[in-house]
């Protein structure tokens, strides 16, 4: 008997991507953690060197923005964080959707491929990011030089955001599954306007469940310092540098997981591809 696709159609596409994530997560835990975590060692690394660099030369550290000492450490870690992590939710989301897409049509996900077919598709997903997220370089920019003049324009242009976000959102699924190349991104904007409102809801709701999640779990090394259990003292910048990471390997690969559901939620709405599975697992051929 064939694979059987676990493919069904859902009118909730932002509460059935979430929870279609978390049971794949739940199944193939190790494939996904583990490939993610991969994926996101440099990301981790660079993240880490940078907070043991500014720990060892607190009062001489300098950024790339001119700022010294505590600014120049928090400005130049600000900046790299964004950037850095910006271009791993890309890699990751293509990762996280060659692994929930077999997985979903019915057949077994392997983290050797997944790896393999991101490394391949490197250069292609680096443009693409450009391509797409433009923008967050400019926001990271802002808010590490400028941040009491950003912060408040965000809270003002967050929709737009929102929507930068929405067009760029399914360019890694779309690589992962359709092997377009650069013709991923138009092909990613016209499947998430078919759609719209509802992906640009998913990111919303993405972006405040994983920034919750990520503020809660970054903040623990400050919850437990004020309980007194446990005093950091001059290693708590290191600490935290620690624990943003941590907090990074749980909400990316599940945001992950959920992006490439909603892709192929919207692609059975909007052209029936569990149809097409269905009558390939009934009759053994692709309608």
């Amino acid at each position: 008997m064939g694979a059987v696709s676990q493919l069904r159609r859902t009118d909730r596409l932002i509460v059935g991507s979430f929870d279609a994530a978390a049971h794949v997560l739940q199944q193939r835990a190790r494939v996904v953690v583990l490939g993610a975590a991969t994926l996101m060692l440099p990301m981790m690394a660079a993240n880490l060197l940078l907070s043991v660099l500014a720990f060892r030369s607190f009062d001489t550290f300098q950024s790339a923005f001119g700022d010294r000492g505590y600014i120049g450490a928090e400005s130049g870690q600000v900046f790299v964080a964004i950037v850095l992590q910006s271009f791993t939710a890309h890699v990751v989301g293509t990762y996280a959707a060659a692994v929930l897409v077999p997985f979903q049509l019915g057949t077994e996900p392997t983290m050797r491929a997944g790896l393999g077919m991101v490394l391949r598709r490197l250069p292609l997903l680096f443009g693409t990011w450009l391509v797409t997220h433009w923008w967050a370089l400019l926001m990271a920019l802002g808010i590490a030089t400028q941040p009491s003049a950003v912060g408040p324009l965000l809270l003002v242009l967050w929709p737009l955001v929102a929507v930068a976000s929405t067009l760029g959102l399914l360019v890694g699924p779309v690589i992962a599954t359709e092997r377009l190349g650069l013709r991923s991104v138009p092909r990613a904007v016209r499947l998430v306007r078919t759609r719209f409102g509802a992906s640009w809801a998913f990111v919303v709701v993405t972006g405040l469940v994983s920034g919750s999640l990520f503020l809660f779990i970054s903040q623990l090394p400050y919850l437990v310092e004020s309980t007194g259990l446990l005093t950091l003292g001059s290693y708590g910048y290191l600490v935290q540098g620690v624990t943003l990471e941590i907090a990074l390997l749980i909400v990316v690969p599940l945001s992950a997981l959920a992006t490439a559901q909603l892709y192929l939620q919207l692609r059975v709405h909007a052209e029936g591809i569990d149809l097409w599975q269905a009558a390939e697992q009934a009759f053994g051929v692709r309608a």
